[in-house]
């Protein structure tokens, strides 16, 4: 499989990532992080998303992100936070297919981003990342898509949104190559400030489409055991052709880190 390179990243439209961001995830991690305790890694964090909702919390955050923009904007969040809230988030720039922060966690989270790993070697270098820095008796939460649509190529819009006087849309086009389980994607955001100038910040990136058969082969090479699973926030059981299977994982005894 060949790796893909975009040429346009996320970082070119990261001021603008929050608005199209869907957060009916964030009151399951609050309750996983209740159960487990911090502190809490946040492999693939972004804007931070999910790390300051854990922080407002009172929960002990480290997030890690490659890209530099993205990291920007946590931090910028961050900074508008009181100081007993800021002051046990942290965001650091890494390669969550390569991390060693000399830490463990008692929960470790990658929310809705493994499948931006491409290749089963950066699956299982993600995977193995995730299991250096647990607990003993720490979790792993993996959020997958495998009844992602299907089709070969399809395009999309969404609703627009005004922020800082600027009138915001986005929409996007899909190409998947079947062979390669890669599907291809470019986002076009079309900004109109406040006098009405109007220019366009195109991204693309790809992400994996992981069937269930391969993401259970990647737990058991990761020496992974499952300990719950859902097809929804909502706590629903999972179920084959389910488009969301969310793991709540455990490094097998023998594996787990000494």
């Amino acid at each position: 499989m060949s790796e893909f390179k975009p040429t346009k990243s996320y970082r070119d439209a990261a001021e603008y990532y929050d608005l199209f961001t869907v957060n009916d995830d964030i009151p399951f991690y609050l309750s996983m992080a209740e159960r487990y305790g911090s502190p809490i890694l946040e492999l693939a964090c972004g804007t931070g998303r999910v790390a300051l909702k854990l922080a407002e919390a009172g929960y002990e955050v480290v997030g890690v992100d490659a890209t530099r923009q993205m990291l920007n904007v946590a931090r910028a969040k961050a900074s508008n936070l009181p100081d007993n809230v800021r002051s046990p988030v942290s965001f650091l720039r890494g390669d969550v297919t390569d991390l060693d922060l000399q830490q463990r966690f008692s929960l470790v989270i990658i929310p809705s981003s493994f499948r931006f790993c491409l290749t089963t070697e950066q699956q299982l270098a993600c995977l193995s990342s995730a299991r250096r820095h647990l607990t003993e008796d720490g979790a792993f939460i993996l959020d997958l898509y495998p009844g992602d649509d299907q089709q070969e190529k399809g395009e999309w819009s969404e609703d627009a949104y005004t922020t800082d006087g600027r009138h915001v849309k986005r929409s996007g086009v899909f190409v998947t190559d079947f062979s390669s389980q890669i599907q291809r994607r470019i986002f076009i955001l079309e900004i109109t400030d406040s006098d009405g100038e109007t220019w366009t910040i195109e991204t693309e990136n790809a992400v994996a489409l992981i069937d269930d058969e391969e993401a259970n082969r990647l737990l058991q090479l990761s020496g992974f055991e499952v300990l719950e699973e859902y097809g929804d926030w909502d706590l629903r059981p999972y179920s084959s052709g389910m488009r969301r299977r969310i793991l709540v994982l455990r490094a097998k005894p023998s594996d787990r880190p000494d």
